[in-house]
């Protein structure tokens, strides 16, 4: 596995890169191939295979010449057919995986990704290329580093032209390429380009099940309590379910959702909660954060005397808790399979019809929310 740690591009902003959803259906479907690339610079199609390989057969100067032409065109090798290709090493056939790249934007903490829903996502993409014989490379992009030209010019070198963009935040860092040049499914990240193939958490049923539960426990003025990131990250999908769940209970039930403030720590959002909860006589709360009874009690709340909760995203096996059970490890695996999909098809760039995968996940009963009597 690789890591690296990429900030935005200075050059440009994502806006400014070329958009691919821009060009018509037979232009996204030229692969610049080998064969392009010697009728550019005027030699057999051999010739260039063996150059682009560093072959000591062809001379140096000619070696450099063809790159720079393979450059200036866009080539970059079909990752698939590397891997159909067999060199025979001391009596035994050896083929090299291909290569995919799983890109994050929050800095990584050891090599490894920093929160639990990311690294819930990366284990089941990994085990996923490991059964399909994919070499999965983390790659995160961050500020102080190196800049998108420098991506580029790393996913060439490596031969990768699948990539997954992970959940991106939007208030971190994104990247801006020529995604004609790269096949990509995304995690979430709805709020960036390019609008790719998407798998995620079905996070607008999630709320919608959730909140079926709880009135089905015996609750009435149930409340939606997010923050302001996932939302813009996920197309609003925990408002939009909330909402159609709200037009089924009587208006004066009806509380307005709480969404946390970009970058709020655990003592602003328990305030805010606290506030939210006494203003609107909520007596049951649904929120995306991990510890959701914590946040109450620390704002002077009893759970479930005053009021009760559920998590929208348990990642716990914890019985005390209510809430939704996702499963994230099936969304990376199902963004892998995805991917690997469309790159054998070999039509790299953003379809004209892209789709989206959702996940569904499942209910938990729990301590934090009662059956009310």
């Amino acid at each position: 596995m690789f890591a690296h740690e990429l900030p935005q591009r200075t050059s440009a902003s994502p806006a400014s890169a070329p958009s691919s959803e821009s060009m018509t259906r037979d232009e996204r479907r030229h692969r610049i191939t080998i064969k392009d690339v010697a009728k550019a610079a005027g030699v057999h199609f051999t010739t260039v295979s063996l150059a682009l390989r560093g072959h000591s057969s062809i001379p140096s100067s000619t070696r450099d010449y063809i790159r720079a032409t393979a450059d200036r065109l866009g080539y970059v090798p079909n990752p698939v057919f590397q891997a159909l290709t067999h060199f025979h090493l001391n009596g035994r056939v050896r083929a090299d995986p291909p290569r995919i790249g799983y890109v994050i934007n929050h800095p990584l903490e050891s090599g490894a990704v920093r929160y639990r829903h990311q690294s819930a996502f990366l284990e089941g993409a990994r085990q996923q290329a490991r059964v399909l014989g994919y070499d999965l490379g983390l790659i995160s992009v961050g500020r102080g580093l190196h800049d998108s030209q420098w991506l580029e010019a790393h996913l060439r070198d490596q031969s990768i032209t699948g990539l997954i963009l992970a959940s991106f935040e939007p208030h971190r860092p994104t990247v801006a390429m020529d995604w004609r040049r790269y096949t990509v499914v995304k995690i979430n990240s709805l709020h960036m380009e390019p609008h790719s193939p998407v798998v995620a958490n079905d996070q607008r049923q999630d709320v919608r099940l959730a909140f079926r539960r709880m009135l089905a426990l015996g609750y009435r003025r149930i409340g939606l309590a997010v923050g302001r990131a996932d939302e813009d990250g996920t197309e609003h999908r925990h408002t939009a379910g909330y909402l159609i769940e709200q037009a089924t209970v009587p208006t004066q039930d009806r509380i307005p959702a709480l969404l946390f403030p970009y970058n709020t720590n655990v003592e602003e959002v328990s305030r805010l909660m606290g506030e939210w909860v006494r203003q609107h006589r909520v007596d049951a709360v649904l929120c995306n954060w991990s510890i959701p009874d914590v946040l109450l009690r620390m704002s002077g709340l009893r759970v479930p005397d005053d009021v009760a909760c559920a998590c929208l995203c348990l990642l716990d096996s914890d019985e005390r808790m209510a809430g939704i059970c996702p499963n994230l490890e099936m969304v990376g695996a199902k963004a892998v399979s995805l991917l690997t999909t469309l790159l054998k098809s070999g039509e790299p760039g953003v379809p004209e019809y892209a789709s989206r995968t959702y996940v569904r996940s499942h209910w938990q009963d729990g301590k934090t929310a009662p059956a009310k009597s």
